[in-house]
Order: structure tokens, then sequence, then C-alpha cells
């Protein structure tokens, strides 16, 4: 058995002890149920034709716990074996600096799970640079632009012949002037993909670890 297989076999396991602990919780009583009429003389608690339901359990306490245990004890010997395994089981990754390294299962998972999203949430963070921007000036890793507001202000006036007039009168401009020290978009995608193909490799180590197989207790 490798160790993706007990992996499989605990899922297994774990559905089944479910169901089992199901079955206990119907092992302990048998219903029935009926209308009657009287409760008291000859014909006290005579079922009235056609109320009469009953229900019988399926499994006895016993054989219900007796399952459990058994589940509980397989479940048991998988995860310490489990754990053992992955103490041992190595695959090899390449590392986002070119680097290949030999790493356990928790390491990988490590990777997989905390490192790997702290690299795509710090690589999605860059500022980026803006587009479609009139640049008035520029440098080897900035640029400067500008935008321009007209503001303006509703004057209404009449005429001689008491008819109003609206019109609007410029005020100014206001103008904000940004130096932007972003970074290209396609930088960013770049090193997002970058990320993915790691995590993909960090995947496939992981897979690869899975097929050791399963280490015996003492």
């Amino acid at each position: 058995m490798t160790l993706g297989d007990a992996f499989n076999r605990r899922k297994k396991l774990a559905a089944d002890l479910q169901s089992w602990i199901n079955r206990l919780g119907l092992a302990g009583t048998e219903r029935r149920t009926y209308r009657t009429a009287v409760l008291d003389g000859d014909d006290a608690y005579r079922p009235q034709p056609g109320t009469e339901k009953s229900t019988a359990r399926a499994y006895t306490i016993e054989e219900c716990r007796a399952r459990i245990d058994e589940i509980l004890a397989e479940d048991e010997t998988l995860a310490l074996r489990i754990s053992r395994t992955n103490q041992q089981a190595r695959a090899e990754i390449e590392g986002l600096d070119g680097t290949v390294r030999t790493l356990s299962i928790p390491e990988l998972l490590v990777l997989k799970s905390d490192i790997i999203p702290k690299l795509e949430q710090a690589a999605r963070a860059v500022p980026l640079r803006a587009d479609d921007v009139g640049v008035i000036d520029s440098g080897d890793s900035w640029i400067r632009y500008r935008t321009v507001r007209r503001i303006e202000r509703k004057r209404e006036t009449f005429s001689d012949k008491g008819l109003k007039i609206e019109e609007m009168q410029l005020l100014g401009h206001d103008v904000v002037e940004v130096t932007d020290y972003g970074l290209p978009r396609r930088g960013q995608w770049d090193e997002i993909d970058r990320i993915g193909e790691f995590a993909q490799r960090v995947k496939q180590a992981i897979n690869r670890a899975n097929k050791t197989e399963l280490a015996d207790l003492d």
C-alpha cells in the first residue's frame, strides 16, 4: 500500500465510521405505533385497522460498537503509519531560484498551503504603472503624468426681456501631477505565472512522494 492509497483508505474509513455511528443511534429501540379506541377492558390497546406501524432495528448495539471499534483500530494504525511515512518520503523540487532541493511531504505541504499563497498575494500587491496617461517626463523606473479637471460654476443672468440665461463660468483647473514608480503590468503577469508554475511543480512532487510505500510500525 502506498501513502496515497492510505489516504484514500482513511477517507473510506471515515465514511464507514459515520454510517455505523448512525446505525448505533438506531440500535437502541424498536417502535410500534397504532391508534386504539379504548384503554381499558377487553379491547384495551387493540389497534384500529390500518393504523399499525412498526420499526425493527437492523443491528444490535453490540454489533455496531464492535464494527466501530474495528474501524477505529484500523484508522489509528493507518494514521500512525502515514505519520511515519511522511517523515521518510522525499521528492525533488525545483525552487523559484532554480535550485533543486529534496523535501519531505510536510515541507512540501508547507510550500503548497502557506508559502505559495503568500507569494501570490505579494505579487498581486505590487503597484502597477498607469496605462493610457499623458506622460510628461520619465526615468529608468518611473514616469510622470498629470491629470487636469476643469472647475466650472453655473452663472445665471437675466436678459432685458426678463429671460433667464445660464452660462458656465470657468474658475480654473485642478491639476494633479503623479510620479508613478509602478511596474509594468506584464511584469506582474509574468511573476504570477512563474509562481503558478512553481505551485504545479510542488503538487507534482507531492504526488510522487505519495507513491512511497507505507512504512511499517515497530
